[in-house]
C-alpha cells in the first residue's frame, strides 16, 4: 500500500489511506498513524529502498534547490526550521519548536529545539540556525551563492537567550515563515556554509542534519544514503518521531520514460517517479501500485506569456490564446484521470485556490473574433498574418514532465485552426535553459514552489516568468504580504490569482501539478506536500 501525507488528499489508485490530524501553527501534536500497508500492519525495520527518478542531480547548494530530483534528495537529508502541514495549509514546528511573527510581519522569533546535531556532530543549534539564514538571506555574491528568493526584505538574524533565533526584515512578509518550509531553506553545517559554491553544490561534501547521510554515488546514475541511528528530531506532523526504518536509500536514473514501470515490475526499483499516462494501464495489469501524489507547494502547470515580447504584448493575442483550445480535449488526448485540469494559478489542493475555469472555457469563436479585432487576417496558408508578420509564436518548457511535449502538441493542432503557427519545443532542456533568460521569448510552461508566495514568482524584481511589470499585481503583492488577517489575506490572495489570469491574461492554467509514482508490491510509501518521498517515514515489507 502507499500512503501520503503530502496532502493526505491525495489520490490513491486502488489504494485507501487515512487522513492526518491537523497541527496548531506553533504547537505540538501527534499525527494519525498511515494507513497500513497491504502486507504489515506496522513499520518494518531494515532494508533498502530504491526510488528511480528521472535524472540525478550533480548541483545541491541549497538556494538552488527548485527542481523535484534535488528537492526529493533534500527531504531526506537534511531538515527545515519549519513543515508544511498539506492538511490544514499551516506549518508545524521542525527544528524550531516554536515560531512566530510580530504585528506587520517584520519580525521573526524562532525557538531552536535543543540537541539537534548534524551528522558530523556538530549542534545544530541557534549559532547555525543564523548562519544559515544569513547565508539564505544575503546570499554568498564572493562564492557565487545567490539569496534565496522567497527571503524578501531579508536584513539580520540575531541569537537571543541561547535558544532564540530572531530574523528582521525591512519590509512586511507575510510569507517569510511558509518560506522557512521550503526545500530551498534546508539547514546545513557551518562546515558547509563555509564552502564555496562547488563545494556546497558537491553532495560528497554537504553535511546536512536529516535521517540519512551521504555514503556513495556513481555521477549521472545513483546515489546513496545511509540511514543515521541517532536521528530524533523528526517535523511535528510525522507518523515516526524516530530514526528511519530503512537502512539504506537509493536514488537511480532512469531517464528513459517507458522503462520506469518495468524497472519497478521486475524488481530493479521499489518506485518510479514521473510514470507517462500511457503506462498507467501497463502498471495496474502488472500489479504495480499508482501513487498520484498532488503537490499543494507548488504551482499548477501553466503557460506564461512574456508580455512585453513581440505578438504576445498584445492582450487581446494572449486572451484568444487562453481560450483557443479544448481542455477537455486535452485531458482526454493527452492526460489521464491523474491529471486535474487546473483552473487557476495554483493546484486545486493548495490553501487559497480559486477556481477560474469557467472564465477560461474554450470558446473557440471568440477567438477569432479577438484576433480579427488585434487585425490579424488568415493567410493563403491558413495562418493568420499582420503588417507582413506570420501570428506564429515558440514555447519552451522543462524535460522534467512526462506529459508536457505532448500537451503542446495537442495545444499547437488546436491553435492552427485558429491560424497561430506554435513552434513546439517542450521538453528541450537547452532550449528551455535559454529561454528563461530571454525576455524577448514569447511563451514558456513551468510549474513553480511557491510556500514564498506569489510575489517572488510574479513581481517585478527577479520575475523570469512573465518578465511584464504590472503596477496593479505589484500592488496587490504588497498588500498581500503586509496583511495579517487570515481573511483579507486569502481575500487578496484570489484577486492575485484573477489579476494574472483573466486582468492581464498573461497565463494559460493548464493542469494541476501532480507527480504520478509506480510503487512495488510490499512498498510503503509516503510524500509530502512538494510530492518529496519522505524516506524516514517509509518502509519495505518484503
Amino acid at each position: 500500500m502507499v500512503t501520503s501525507s503530502s496532502t493526505r488528499r491525495r489520490v490513491l489508485i486502488g489504494v485507501a489511506a487515512a487522513a492526518v490530524g491537523l497541527i496548531a501553527f506553533t504547537g505540538c501534536a501527534a499525527a494519525q498513524p498511515a494507513a497500513e500497508t497491504a502486507t504489515s500492519s506496522s513499520p518494518v525495520e531494515g532494508g533498502t529502498l530504491i526510488f528511480a527518478d528521472i535524472e540525478t542531480q550533480s548541483d545541491f547548494q541549497v538556494q538552488k534547490g527548485f527542481n523535484y530530483t534535488q528537492s526529493n534528495v533534500f527531504r531526506n537529508v537534511f531538515d527545515r526550521l519549519t513543515a508544511f502541514d498539506p492538511t490544514s495549509g499551516e506549518l508545524v514546528p521542525w527544528i524550531a519548536s516554536e515560531f512566530s511573527a510580530n504585528g506587520d510581519n517584520t519580525q521573526f522569533t524562532f525557538v531552536i529545539r535543543p540537541d539537534v546535531t548534524f551528522s558530523d556532530g556538530t549542534p545544530l543549534d541557534a549559532e547555525a540556525v543564523k548562519a544559515n539564514l544569513d547565508q539564505l538571506g544575503l546570499g554568498k555574491p564572493d562564492a557565487q551563492i545567490v539569496k534565496n528568493r522567497d527571503f524578501v526584505g531579508y536584513v539580520s538574524s540575531e541569537v537571543v537567550g541561547g535558544d532564540t533565533v530572531v530574523v528582521t526584515l525591512d519590509q512586511p512578509n507575510a510569507d517569510f515563515l511558509k518560506a522557512t518550509a521550503a526545500a530551498t531553506s534546508s539547514l546545513v553545517s557551518l562546515s558547509t556554509l563555509a564552502l564555496d559554491y562547488a563545494g556546497q553544490a558537491d553532495i560528497s561534501k554537504v553535511v546536512g542534519s536529516g535521517p540519512f547521510v551521504f555514503e556513495s554515488q556513481v555521477p549521472d546514475q545513483e546515489l546513496v544514503f545511509t540511514k543515521r541511528d541517532d536521528y530524533a528530531w523528526a517535523p511535528a506532523n510525522s507518523t515516526n518521531q524516530g530514526a528511519a526504518y530503512l537502512d539504506e536509500i537509493v536514488f537511480r536514473a532512469i531517464p528513459e520514460v517507458g522503462l520506469r514501470v518495468g524497472a519497478v515490475a521486475s524488481g530493479q526499483a521499489d518506485v518510479a517517479r514521473g510514470i507517462q499516462p500511457t503506462d498507467e494501464a501497463v502498471a495496474a495489469s502488472s500489479g504495480v501500485e499508482l501513487l498520484v501524489a498532488e503537490a499543494p507547494e507548488l504551482t499548477a502547470n501553466w503557460l506564461a506569456f512574456r508580455g512585453n515580447a513581440p505578438i504576445v504584448d498584445d492582450q487581446n493575442v494572449r486572451r484568444a490564446l487562453q481560450i483557443g483550445f479544448d481542455r477537455d480535449a486535452l485531458k482526454a488526448t493527452v492526460l489521464s484521470d491523474s491529471y486535474p485540469l487546473s483552473g487557476s494559478v495554483l493546484n486545486r489542493s493548495a490553501p487559497g485556490f480559486v477556481d477560474l475555469s469557467d472564465d477560461i472555457a474554450y470558446d473557440a469563436d471568440e477567438a477569432a473574433a479577438l484576433l480579427d479585432e488585434a487585425g490579424w487576417v488568415v493567410g493563403s496558408d491558413g495562418i493568420r498574418e499582420k503588417d507582413g508578420e506570420k501570428l506564429a509564436i515558440s514555447v519552451a518548457a522543462s524535460s522534467r514532465s512526462v506529459v508536457i511535449k505532448p500537451a503542446f502538441e495537442f495545444i499547437e493542432s488546436e491553435w492552427r485552426k485558429l491560424g497561430v503557427a506554435l513552434t513546439n519545443n517542450a521538453g528541450d532542456s537547452t532550449i528551455f535553459a535559454t529561454a528563461l533568460g530571454e525576455p524577448t521569448y514569447p511563451a514558456v510552461g513551468s510549474r513553480q514552489f511557491y510556500l514564498g508566495g506569489l510575489a517572488p514568482l510574479f513581481s517585478a524584481e527577479g520575475n523570469t516568468n512573465t518578465y511584464f511589470t504590472d503596477p496593479e499585481l505589484n500592488e496587490l503583492f504588497a498588500a498581500d504580504r503586509a496583511a495579517t488577517d487570515p481573511a483579507e489575506r486569502a481575500e487578496i490572495l484570489g484577486d492575485e490569482q484573477r489579476r494574472l489570469v483573466l486582468g492581464t491574461n498573461l497565463l494559460i492554467p493548464l493542469w494541476d501539478e501532480v507527480q504520478v509514482h509506480a510503487v512495488a508490491p510490499g512498498v510503503h510509501l509516503v510524500v509530502d506536500g512538494g510530492t518529496a518521498p519522505v524516506l524516514q517515514e517509509s518502509w519495505v515489507s518484503e
